[in-house]
């Protein structure tokens, strides 16, 4: 694959030291996959200096120039704007029918299993502005625990973490809330499974009754209410018959106390009726090179789920394609500053530093150097800054060994300082060159 920038603007001090002849073909500004050292992109450029414009544009020329399929482009489009012609397009917001399902496993016996999604929901939820405290993540692991054993996955059973041929499927956030509002109604009431489950279908039915019913309770209507009363009580006689120790009420204790349980309960609502998680899965037309996820509609908070989720998606499947001797997958995040933080263990981060070798290649877009941590513009191998606000230029010269004053020669939408990292031969004109001034529109 090819992306071309633009025209090189050689100094004349760049020309007197160059290694070998000039000609038109080396004087284009060239990304070229057989040469870099990895995939990653980072575009620089504040509100103005054309950073949409640049971005649809080394989209448009990686699907054009892959001669080799199958290639992936996911475009994660913050603002909605990033406009791909023919991409496959998928709108999330509350009214849409489509998300993700953050509680898939991953079934590899070594980067998978049952601990590890827990883990991933619970890490990523606490991401966001109102992160769980330690008593809620205690109960939440809890319920998925024991939501994932109900459902046929058991964490110390490697075997169990995948659908196989038979009819089992992941729980989903409907289903942990479901759960976890049986246990809420289970430590009000007392009680086991089996006996909230048939009080709760009998308040169901009376409630129905009641909101539909205008002539009364018919004869028929009322030996179906003896009859669900007659199972809630025999359930709940069934259940008191069963104590022996007393130890059967050590099995609410993990659950902390009406009032962690219903905060966890009332956390899982707020996801469940957010805009990212739905049981049917964003339908993308699997022959499009360009997956573009329209996130505008959501908010900040949900965004920041909705990538970090699709991220360690996509990150285990890639660790589970195994390695690539070419880039099949490229990840596009615009404003990747509002998901990027200085945990090492950051998706973002992780991908930057691991994922090369698996053939996925990241292009991130902000508006400053400054949003991102030093071991991850390390892990970039292009920078393109298309102008950045003169209150970055000190940090940003120190981050990128650059001189503050090559800053100040960029024309917003018209030129841009690119660096990338290549593995070209010693007689080769451009090589040693750091920084390539470019005429973009040449």
């Amino acid at each position: 694959m090819i992306v071309d920038f633009g025209k090189w603007r050689i100094t004349k001090q760049q020309k007197a030291s160059l290694a070998g002849p000039l000609t038109n073909d080396t004087l284009r500004v060239r990304w070229d996959e057989r040469e870099m050292i990895n995939g990653h992109m980072l575009v620089v450029g504040q509100s103005g200096t054309g950073k949409t414009h640049n971005i649809r544009k080394i989209v448009s020329h990686l699907a054009q120039s892959s001669r080799r399929n199958p290639l992936r482009i996911h475009v994660l489009d913050v603002h909605d704007d990033i406009r791909i012609n023919g991409s496959s397009e998928v709108l999330f917001s509350e009214s849409t029918d489509t998300g993700l399902n953050p509680l898939a496993i991953n079934p590899d016996p070594h980067t998978g299993g049952v601990r590890k999604t827990i883990q991933n929901f619970i890490q990523t939820i606490n991401k966001t502005s109102r992160q769980l405290g330690d008593r809620q993540q205690a109960v939440l692991r809890a319920l998925l625990e024991e939501l994932y054993a109900a459902n046929g996955f058991y964490a110390d059973k490697p075997e169990s973490w995948s659908l196989g041929g038979r009819s089992k499927k992941f729980p989903n956030i409907d289903d942990l809330y479901r759960w976890t509002a049986y246990k809420y109604k289970q430590m009000f009431i007392g009680g086991s499974h089996e006996s909230t489950s048939k009080l709760d279908k009998l308040n169901k039915e009376v409630s129905k009754l009641m909101k539909f019913s205008k002539g009364g309770v018919s004869p028929g209507e009322q030996e179906k209410f003896c009859e669900l009363k007659d199972d809630a009580i025999d359930a709940y006689s069934s259940y008191i018959t069963s104590i022996k120790d007393g130890r059967e009420m050590e099995a609410f204790l993990k659950f902390d106390s009406k009032t962690t349980l219903k905060s966890v309960l009332d956390r899982i609502e707020n996801l469940k009726n957010s805009g990212i998680f739905r049981n049917q899965e964003p339908d993308f037309d699997p022959s499009n090179p360009v997956w573009r996820y329209r996130i505008k509609n959501l908010s900040d908070e949900e965004k920041k789920m909705l990538v970090h989720f699709r991220l360690k998606e996509l990150y285990d499947k890639a660790l589970q394609r195994g390695e690539q001797d070419r880039i099949v997958e490229v990840i596009v995040i615009d404003e990747a500053n509002m998901f990027m933080d200085n945990d090492p263990d950051n998706i973002i981060s992780k991908m930057a530093n691991e994922i090369r070798k698996f053939g996925t290649a990241l292009l991130c877009a902000s508006q400053s150097f400054t949003h991102f941590t030093e071991d991850f513009l390390a892990s970039v191998a292009t920078k393109v800054v298309l102008g950045i606000d003169e209150m970055y230029w000190d940090k940003t010269s120190k981050q990128l060994q650059i001189k503050k004053e090559n800053l100040g020669i960029i024309t917003p939408r018209q030129t841009a300082l690119i660096n990338m990292m290549r593995n070209i031969p010693p007689g080769h004109p451009a090589h040693g060159v750091k920084w390539f001034y470019t005429e973009l529109n040449s």
